[in-house]
């Protein structure tokens, strides 16, 4: 039974699986293919990015500036600035609001629970599930710019793609435990996916617009997005630190959604 719960759940991801391998590739090798077409003109493009407000920077998640003279400087604007973290978001929390509040909206849960499967395996179980979506999208990232930086000989270091991916999955897992912990309280898919979504934009803008503001500096260390950029990965490698407040903060999550998933009413 443990097993079961486990494989049915990952043999209906299958599909959505294959969709978004095959959208990440068509992304992979359009973006690709962009800079190795513009790649001649880029001193423009820098001059370009130069005359960007200060504030606008912190917005696209670029607060240590952006080199478009490298790949990874390339994708550092194009994809792990904005784009990255809302996809990457939006699978965490539609998957982790899934787990309860989406299974007593579908009615599904109770008939779950009267198995002998039990709340902690079950809870347990569907974690699983989602860690694994999220590490798949996250693989399937890393894996699509690095084959098409490969093709077109766009010299993109693979280690620090992997520190800039895993930075990546803990964000997504970050938020899929938060929308879980959330559901799990209010049972109610419609308020966990909207708390969720504000979290996140909150969470992004304080990021943002702290560091702008005498005073409020230090807010940016209440931010997720701070320890998910602030070490500008794509260039420096994976930061240990970063990614252990971002695993402790997962941990706390689930444990608060397990106590409060073991008192829920399912009636």
């Amino acid at each position: 039974m443990f097993i079961n719960v486990y494989l049915k759940n990952l043999r209906d991801l299958r599909n959505n699986l294959i969709y978004w391998f095959v959208g990440l590739l068509v992304l992979a090798f359009y973006l690709s293919f962009a800079y190795d077409s513009f790649s001649e003109n880029l001193d423009s493009f820098n001059d370009l990015i130069e005359s960007f407000p200060k504030e606008l920077l912190h917005l696209l998640g670029a607060e240590n500036g952006l080199d478009m003279s490298t790949f990874a400087g390339f994708l550092n604007l194009e994809i792990f600035g904005v784009m990255g973290p809302i996809m990457i978001i939006v699978v965490g929390i539609n998957a982790g609001t899934h787990i309860v509040a989406g299974e007593l909206n579908n009615k599904t849960l109770e008939l779950v629970m009267s198995t002998p499967v039990g709340r902690n395996n079950y809870l347990f179980q569907q974690i699983l599930v989602m860690i694994t979506k999220i590490f798949f999208i996250s693989l399937f990232i890393w894996f699509s710019f690095m084959f098409f930086s490969t093709i077109f000989t766009l010299n993109l270091d693979v280690i620090k793609l992997i520190g800039t991916t895993t930075h990546l999955f803990f964000l997504g897992l970050i938020f899929g435990s938060l929308s879980l912990l959330i559901g799990s309280i209010t049972g109610n898919k419609t308020k966990t996916l909207g708390i969720s979504t504000v979290i996140a934009i909150l969470s992004h803008f304080v990021n943002a617009i702290s560091p702008l503001i005498d005073g409020a500096k230090n807010m940016k260390y209440i931010s997720v997005f701070h320890y998910y950029k602030n070490s500008n990965p794509i260039v420096n490698g994976a930061d240990f630190f970063d990614i252990f407040i971002m695993l402790l903060l997962c941990i706390i999550l689930m444990v608060l959604s397990f106590i409060s998933f073991k008192y829920k009413d399912l009636v």
